[in-house]
């Protein structure tokens, strides 16, 4: 005669709901829709020349460790400013917004600014050198030279 115990399995759903948080946003038109899952390995403001170009102004970004394209994907604008530095940024073809970054293979960048759900506040800025003689909002935020 065997008894088979089962010890049960208990999920900290607070923590779960937390760490695996889903934003959703879409681009101005409607035609691009995206979801990241989880929180940010980084949130930052960004003022490199390149995102002060693409917004007019620092860009607040998110590297997230899922990021998935719901609809839209065949008609975004995948565009390399630097040939062969494998950072494509992703706009909509219909209305410009800019949707996502992809670094190199596989870091995932979402526009914090654009995300329904949870607010993700950045937490430092970064290619501060780029910025010029531009204010920094949230001086007291830490801030970083080039990519941290």
């Amino acid at each position: 005669r065997h008894n088979h115990h089962h010890k049960p399995t208990y999920r900290n759903k607070e923590t779960t709901s937390i760490n695996m948080a889903e934003r959703t946003w879409s681009c101005m038109c409607g035609n691009f829709e995206g979801k990241v899952t989880g929180d940010p390995a980084l949130a930052c403001w960004c003022h490199c020349g390149l995102c002060r170009k693409q917004t007019g102004a620092a860009m607040q970004l998110g590297i997230f460790p899922k990021l998935e394209v719901i609809k839209g994907e065949g008609d975004l604008i995948a565009y390399e400013a630097e040939k062969g530095s494998g950072v494509f940024r992703n706009s909509c073809a219909k209305c410009g917004s800019f949707c996502y970054k992809k670094i190199g293979a596989d870091t995932l960048v979402a526009p914090l600014g654009a995300l329904v759900g949870d607010v993700v506040k950045p937490t430092c800025h970064i290619f501060v050198k780029d910025k010029g003689d531009q204010d920094v909002m949230f001086p007291d935020l830490p801030q970083h030279e080039a990519f941290p």
